[in-house]
């Protein structure tokens, strides 16, 4: 789904609901030019205001990114699911970092087995 759509469906989702464009924008905090650009297209949506045009709308969030309400069978709120992710994000993020270090550790340790061959080496052809 494009910006273009999602502006489409926060325009018509407005006006079902009978919200003038200068509600929506005293409520989101912007100037009424800002809005009107928003819905326009003269600007990008910002991902934060997207759950507050939702709550002002009183419509969900998928709502207004798919263009339609989603079955409720089965499938969770996007925030759900946000949130659901979000502590997996965060595990592997620690996990990444971990392995990182081990990587890390292990480049050290081969710098140094290198060394000590290279010292090796050189000592069999002195000897020789």
């Amino acid at each position: 789904m494009d910006n273009s759509s999602i502006k489409e469906n926060i325009r018509k989702i407005r006006k079902a609901r009978k919200v003038t464009q200068e509600e929506m924008a005293l409520q989101l905090g912007l100037s009424i030019t800002a809005y009107r650009d928003l819905e326009k297209g003269n600007t990008s949506i910002l991902n934060g205001n997207i759950h507050k045009i939702a709550d002002l709308l009183d419509t969900p969030t998928e709502e207004i990114v798919l263009g339609y309400r989603p079955s409720q069978m089965g499938a969770g709120s996007l925030r759900e699911i946000q949130a659901e992710y979000s502590g997996k994000i965060d595990i592997l993020l620690r996990r990444i970092q971990d392995l990182e270090k081990i990587i890390a550790s292990n480049e050290e340790i081969i710098r140094s087995k290198n060394e000590i061959i290279s010292m090796l080496k050189k000592r069999l052809g002195e000897e020789r």
